[in-house]
């Protein structure tokens, strides 16, 4: 597994939820809503910041982002490549 997928599924990238814990950040809200937290599922699925890439990547893979299409999109290497680039 790729440090960025193991990254993406146990939340302990450089998502500010994450790194507020280790006082790295000074909040751990999102700069694209103060009253959400920015941790993967966020960013991933909701963050307007990369509402088009997002759009971007669901059209060339043909799949929704989200926590229910995961399997489907980490089973398939085109896939997991370009969700890598996202």
């Amino acid at each position: 597994m790729k440090s960025q997928v193991a990254q993406t599924l146990t939340g302990h990238g450089g998502f500010t939820q994450h790194l507020f814990r280790f006082k790295l950040q000074g909040s751990l809200y999102c700069v694209c809503d103060s009253a959400k937290i920015q941790d993967a599922q966020h960013v991933i699925e909701d963050c307007n910041m990369f509402h088009r890439k997002r759009m971007t990547l669901e059209a060339g893979i043909n799949v929704q982002i989200s926590r229910r299409h995961f399997p489907e999109i980490m089973g398939d290497k085109v896939k997991i490549d370009k969700f890598l680039k996202f």
